[in-house]
């Protein structure tokens, strides 16, 4: 996918990912202090020519959802977002987990139009190219939902 750069903000759901990501060189990992600002980030590392994705989680989604529209959306940036579930029963589907910022983030994606990649088991990997790619053939956001906390 010829990804640069991971913009992410602190994040104990995927704390796995990032501490591989911190081990590698090919990819530049980039902290922010808030999704308003990661994604505000991955735009300007899109428009200077570089392929930025994002790792946050679902209630900073959610709490960005205003950058998600003015960045993404209407600019048109692309913005694939890796999205940890943070609080998720994982006995249960999204959509049946008793925590509000669980079972709410799928229903609001679809509201908002977001295209949506589930990643439940390794076998769902492909899902991240196919997010990037649409994030990047339709220019604006997608989401990779991450079900489980990485380990």
């Amino acid at each position: 996918m010829g990804i640069t750069h991971v913009v992410n903000v602190p994040d104990t759901h995927q704390r796995t990912v990032l501490s591989e990501l911190a081990r590698q060189s090919q990819i530049r990992v980039l902290t922010a202090c808030t999704e308003d600002e990661a994604i505000a980030i991955n735009a300007g590392l899109w428009v200077g020519g570089q392929r930025p994705m994002l790792s946050i989680q679902q209630v900073g989604l959610l709490a960005a959802l205003n950058n998600v529209k003015g960045i993404a959306m209407d600019a048109q940036i692309p913005t694939c977002m890796l999205v940890g579930y943070f609080g998720r029963d994982v006995s249960r589907t999204a959509r049946d987990n008793a925590a509000r910022g669980v079972h709410l983030i799928e229903p609001t994606l679809d509201t908002w139009g977001i295209a949506y990649f589930p990643l439940e088991s390794a076998s769902d990997l492909p899902a991240i190219g196919r997010a990037y790619r649409h994030s990047v053939e339709h220019p604006g956001p997608s989401v990779i939902l991450v079900g489980a906390p990485t380990s």
